[in-house]
């Protein structure tokens, strides 16, 4: 696999005007190439944070099974009218995913989340309401997320997460770095890809950036 990719950042459902401002999805054909590479049809493809629902899409489309959480309803009532079957997206909380009745997970694609390291009020876990929770605690909240899904990952499951770091009001964020950092303390890292993202409407992605990474980490054969 290469070691740079790039990407169209269009996706080919359009958001509902009321989630226009909060579209920072990664792209179909993003999703369509890495499900293709680490999946085959009739794999399970699992995204813990779904938030609009490309990853369950593009799965369906190429004839994967598909499985999701998402902790703000509305996108949860957005995404069960793109999907075929509706009941695989589970509004819930990816951090007690103890609580939900998971399937044998055969590719896990997601982008979680971000948060800065300082003067993010917000806990991107809650929804984006202030709890008084820190950077530090995002980090070892995802690492856990990642801990608990392990046990539902099938024999050399792949997870990829697509993921950027940060600069806010001139402050840099790695957060790329650091997530990356947390889960590898408990599923190995064994790659990561810089994905250019192409828009010839605005020539950026995200927080201000016209690239993100794509983690890769496999779990080790039992």
């Amino acid at each position: 696999m290469r070691t740079v990719l790039e990407f169209d950042m269009q996706n080919s459902i359009d958001l509902p005007f009321r989630f226009q401002a909060d579209d920072v999805r990664f792209s179909d054909s993003f999703a369509e190439y890495f499900i293709n590479h680490f999946s085959k049809p009739g794999d399970m493809v699992f995204d813990p944070f779904a938030g609009f629902g490309t990853t369950l899409y593009a799965a369906e489309k190429l004839g994967r099974k598909a499985f999701g959480i998402e902790y703000i309803s509305e996108r949860v009532e957005f995404i069960k009218t793109i999907i075929t079957k509706p009941n695989n997206i589970i509004h819930g909380d990816a951090l007690r995913l103890d609580e939900i009745d998971l399937p044998v997970i055969d590719f896990l694609l997601t982008s979680p989340p971000y948060m800065r390291k300082s003067n993010h009020p917000e806990y991107p876990f809650a929804g984006y309401k202030i709890t008084g929770q820190s950077y530090d605690d995002y980090l070892n909240d995802i690492s856990d997320m990642f801990r608990r899904t392990i046990k539902q990952l099938a024999p050399n499951a792949h997870v990829v997460i697509e993921i950027s770091n940060l600069i806010i009001e001139n402050e840099f964020t790695p957060l790329a770095w650091d997530v990356a950092k947390s889960i590898n303390e408990i599923l190995p890292l064994k790659h990561e890809i810089i994905i250019v993202w192409r828009n010839d409407e605005t020539p950026t992605y995200g927080f201000g950036y016209d690239h993100s990474y794509a983690l890769i980490f496999k779990l080790p054969s039992s």
